[in-house]
This record gives C-alpha cells, structure tokens and sequence, in this order.
C-alpha cells in the first residue's frame, strides 16, 4: 500500500514558523517569509499523518543541531585548553603543532564535522552565483 504522505508537505510544516508575532493570521518560513498563495493552500490540506511526519522531522533536526553545537563547543574547548599555553596573537596553527596525538586525532575529527555545516550553508548561498 502505497504511503498517503506527501514529502513536499511534510517538509512545508517544517519550514512554518511557529513563534512568528502574525502566525495566528498567516503561515510564515522561518526566515521571516510569508507563506505564498499556493504553499498556504497547500498546507492548509496537511493530513495527521502528514503532520506526524513533519513533527518526528523536526525533532531529529533539533537533536542533530544539539549534537552539533555540543561538538562545536568541544571544538573550542579543545583548542582554548592549547591557547592558554601560547602567547596571544597565535594562530590555530600554533595550538594544532602542541597538540598530543590523542588530542590531534580529537580536533581533526571535529573540524570536519562543525565545518562542514559552514562549508555546505556557503556552498548553499555562493554557488552558480
């Protein structure tokens, strides 16, 4: 049996901004957008299913954005503990070149991981342009 849950749905309720001042009024994007003609008329025919969906989504998008703000934090933690060793004015590099390995092995992992969110937001924004 083939799912009644339309994606394209799905991901509008995802987009809605539900703490915008006018939300009582009109549908707005979380970038502060209103809803178009056409998004609102299609919202407005969500089903329970649909909207369950969105809700688990949404969800998992704020968990994954906990996770990633915890590496963030761990990120800077890791490369402040190398920092307070150096003089001011030092560059990331001079933490990387004091680091044990173990602690090399830590930044690496995470540089990839909380700039690869930077790198793909710029990617997002920049490219064809």
């Amino acid at each position: 049996m083939p799912s009644s849950v339309r994606p394209e749905v799905v991901l509008l309720i995802t987009k809605v901004d539900f703490n915008h001042p006018d939300a009582r009024t009109r549908p707005y994007h979380r970038d502060g957008r209103p809803f178009t003609r056409a998004e609102h008329a299609l919202l407005a025919t969500f089903t329970q299913e649909e909207k369950t969906a969105a809700m688990a989504q949404i969800q998992l998008e704020a968990e994954w954005q906990r996770e990633l703000d915890e590496m963030k934090d761990d990120f800077v933690a890791l490369l402040m503990k190398y920092f307070a060793k150096l003089p001011e004015g030092s560059v990331v590099s001079d933490a990387v070149a004091i680091m044990t390995d173990e602690d090399y092995a830590e930044f690496e992992h995470l540089a990839e991981i909380v700039t690869a969110e930077d790198t793909l937001e710029y990617r997002a924004l920049h490219e064809g342009s």
